[in-house]
């Protein structure tokens, strides 16, 4: 292969050499450099990778037009390392070129995922108005309370979908993921006492005690493997509450297609950023997950 070899030709051969890697490793580099593939395939990739191209590539949107996550421009910057590697190894690419290369792709020099905050702004406003149509009242109660909680801790779906009703104060002036005091504003406040009431009817219909959990589901939903059912009231898994959060967006959209971007992510920016308080008080340990069998995590 010559040397000016393209990025096409340059990631051809080094997919090709990929099956000896574990599969779960391979997937993800094969994710990665067919998107550098898309968007510069036909550039030389001395050129890509030893120009501003690559750093601008590893924070380009996804295929489906979204901004990525910051777990996929981590990504992307492992899977060019290992073309860097391999390319520097088949003389492909020269010593400084590969050089400067892995130092745009080194991780502290990883480009950070800045969100726009406008579309999460909208949804926020738009979650005050009526229901939309085609989600019922429990998802869209409880959709509220999600995005607006979202809004005011950052947190994530995984701590999320560990709270336990316990964890939210009396007042509901505050909430506490993994060991940490959030505080609530009053529409966080006002939303969370909806859904509790919501939460109170939907758990109600379970035989036994109800749940712990905060967040539980609205409608069953069955494993598609193992056929296991995810009754009404049962916890709702953290995959399920963003894929829930996705469905009622995607109704929203008919009403606003300014809507159509904003993901979990974004909402999740508009938190304030927190720093160690001293005389914090002391919050419970973190719980092990407590939800419904693995897999069973489809919105419900």
């Amino acid at each position: 292969m010559p040397r000016d070899a393209t990025v096409e030709q340059a990631v051809g051969r080094y997919l090709g050499l990929l099956g000896d890697r574990h599969p779960s490793t391979a997937r993800a580099y094969r994710w990665a450099l067919a998107n550098l593939r898309d968007a510069a395939g036909e550039e030389g990739l001395s050129h890509v990778l030893g120009s501003e191209v690559l750093a601008q590539w590893l924070v380009s949107p996804t295929g489906a037009g979204r901004e990525p996550s910051a777990a996929s421009v981590r990504q992307r910057a492992t899977a060019a390392r290992g073309l860097v590697r391999f390319a520097t190894d088949a003389r492909l690419l020269d010593a400084p070129t590969a050089q400067a290369a892995l130092e745009a792709l080194s991780r502290p020099a990883t480009p950070a995922v800045v969100r726009d905050t406008a579309p999460a702004r909208l949804l926020l406003a738009r979650a005050e108005g009526r229901r939309p149509h085609g989600v019922s009242w429990h998802v869209w109660v409880r959709f509220r309370a999600h995005a607006l909680t979202l809004a005011d801790t950052g947190a994530t779906e995984r701590d999320l979908a560990r709270a336990c009703v316990t964890d939210l104060a009396a007042d509901r002036t505050a909430l506490v993921l993994d060991g940490t005091t959030h505080g609530l504003g009053e529409p966080a406040r006002h939303a969370v006492g909806t859904w509790l009431s919501s939460r109170e009817q939907l758990v109600a219909t379970l035989q036994g005690s109800p749940p712990p959990q905060l967040w539980v589901r609205a409608h069953p939903s069955v494993h598609p493997r193992t056929g296991a059912v995810a009754a009404v009231g049962m916890p709702i898994t953290a995959r399920g509450l963003r894929k829930a959060f996705q469905d009622v967006v995607a109704a929203l959209v008919d009403g606003d297609p300014r809507l159509g971007t904003c993901t979990v992510a974004h909402v999740r920016a508009l938190a304030p950023v927190r720093t160690a308080a001293r005389g914090e008080p002391a919050t419970p340990a973190r719980r092990p997950p407590t939800g419904p069998p693995e897999g069973a995590d489809e919105p419900g």
